[in-house]
C-alpha cells in the first residue's frame, strides 16, 4: 500500500513548540484523510529545528464509493418541508428525487445518492493547505510582499519549502501537487544551511532520513 512523505521546512522554529507542533500536524491530517474515507496503518511524527515531518504508511489509494438513501417528506407535504428535503439531499429539484410507497404512510420522496470515491493524492492536496492555514501554533507571523494582503498566510517562522511525495513501496512516488501562498509542493528538500545547503531529491521516507543525514542535519 502507499506511503505519504510529508515535510514543512521553514526558518527555526522555537525549541518549546517544536514536539507539540509535530503531533498536532500528525493529528490534524490523520483525522482528516480518515473523515475523507481514508486508513492507514501506521502515522509518526518527526521534528528539527527547521522542518515538521510525517512519515504515513499503508494509506489507502482511493476513498470507497459511497452509495446512501435519504428519506424525505411525503408527496403531499408544504412547499417549506420539500425546499428543506432537497438543500438536505443536494438536489436542484424535487424531479431529482425518488418516490416510494408505504402501506401506512403513502408515498414520500427518497433521495439517492451516489459519491464516487477519490483519489488519495486528490484528497491529499485539498486537506494539506488547509491545515497550514489553520495551524495552531501559540505565535504566529507573516512575511514577504505577500503578508500586507488579506488571508495571508501565517507560520510560526517563514515557510520557506513543503516536500509532498505519496506511493508504494514497489513504484516510484509522486510528488502531490498543491501550493500556497506562492509555495508549491515537490520532492525537494535541503540539508544543513551552512554545511551543506544544496536541494536534496527526495523519493520517500527512508531515503530522505539517509539523505539529510549525509546532509549535517
Amino acid at each position: 500500500m502507499p506511503d505519504l512523505l510529508l515535510e514543512l521546512r521553514s526558518e527555526e522554529i522555537p525549541a518549546r513548540m517544536q514536539r507539540k507542533a509535530a503531533g498536532d500536524l500528525r493529528k490534524m491530517l490523520t483525522d482528516g484523510l480518515v473523515e475523507a474515507g481514508l486508513t492507514y496503518e501506521a502515522a509518526r511524527e518527526y521534528w528539527t529545528p527547521r522542518r515538521l515531518t510525517l512519515d504515513i504508511r499503508g494509506l489507502t489509494a482511493r476513498s470507497k464509493d459511497i452509495s446512501e438513501e435519504i428519506k424525505g417528506p411525503s408527496t403531499s407535504a408544504p412547499e417549506q418541508a420539500v425546499q428543506g428535503f432537497l438543500r438536505k439531499a443536494g438536489l436542484s429539484s424535487i424531479a431529482e428525487a425518488h418516490v416510494h410507497s408505504d402501506p401506512k404512510k403513502g408515498d414520500f420522496y427518497v433521495a439517492h445518492i451516489s459519491k464516487p470515491g477519490r483519489a488519495a493524492e486528490e484528497i491529499i492536496a485539498d486537506l494539506v493547505p488547509g491545515i497550514i492555514r489553520n495551524f495552531p501554533w501559540p505565535k504566529s507571523m507573516r512575511w514577504g510582499p505577500a503578508s500586507a494582503k488579506p488571508g495571508s498566510l501565517r507560520w510560526v517562522r517563514p515557510l520557506q519549502s513543503i516536500l509532498c511525495t505519496f506511493g508504494p513501496e514497489t513504484e516510484e512516488p509522486v510528488v502531490v501537487d498543491f501550493e500556497i501562498d506562492g509555495i508549491r509542493s515537490g520532492n525537494i528538500t535541503y540539508g544543513h544551511r551552512f554545511h551543506a545547503p544544496d536541494a536534496i531529491t527526495v523519493r520517500r521516507f527512508d531515503d530522505y532520513v539517509s539523505k539529510l543525514e549525509a546532509a549535517k542535519v
